[in-house]
């Protein structure tokens, strides 16, 4: 941009450079929290909730009825928040010992 501004360089040679910036990167980070997320990880992440979601169903229809998804709503990044303010991950009232213990029994 500065070179740009500093008539170094043309707008059209401005609009290449930026078409081949990668879709995640440093000039994305404030769009993310500071994180890398890109397009891959978008996609991979709605897929990973729609396969929860169909999970939930499945259970539900098989007679569990406290299957529930975190959100109704699939929120934007894993690490947002969800509708009942919880996050993917949150070990609740746990311990990371009771739950690796819990993990370990599987």
């Amino acid at each position: 941009m500065a070179a740009y501004f500093r008539r170094e360089i043309t707008l059209r040679k401005l609009r290449v450079l930026l078409e081949g910036l990668p879709d995640a990167g440093p000039h994305t980070r404030h769009l993310t929290d500071g994180r890398e997320w890109g397009a891959t990880l978008d996609m991979l992440w709605a897929i990973m909730w729609e396969n929860m979601r169909g999970s939930v169903i499945a259970a539900r229809a098989a007679g569990d009825k406290k299957a529930e998804l975190p959100s109704e709503n699939r929120p934007r990044f894993p690490w947002s928040e969800t509708d009942n303010k919880s996050k993917f991950g949150d070990f609740g009232d746990a311990t990371p010992e009771q739950v690796a213990d819990y993990l370990d029994s599987l």
